[in-house]
């Protein structure tokens, strides 16, 4: 099996990134008007935020190494998503 593992606070710093990541982008789109709007954003990380909440409240003793990757993964598909979306919110 894997034997490798992490502690489930790393998932809490995750969850706590995620609503500080919100709150940023939100306020500079507020500031600059670049970037999406406060809706765009929270339909984007809900369902995100949710699932990795769902996980964490589960009470996991630790998160494997397939855990790890699928965070890491959707963490990468998430960023492209918002690159891909703040790029289309420019050239309108």
């Amino acid at each position: 099996m894997n034997n490798f593992a992490a502690s489930p606070h790393f998932l809490d710093f995750i969850l706590l990134f995620t609503v500080v990541e919100f709150v940023v982008l939100g306020l500079l789109n507020q500031r600059s008007g670049r970037g999406l709007q406060w809706v765009d954003l929270a339909f984007g990380l809900t369902p995100g935020f949710l699932l990795m909440l769902a996980y964490r409240v589960s009470q996991p003793q630790s998160l494997s190494g397939p855990v790890l990757l699928c965070l890491a993964v959707a963490g990468m598909v998430h960023a492209l998503d918002f690159f891909r979306r703040h790029q289309g919110s420019r050239q309108k």
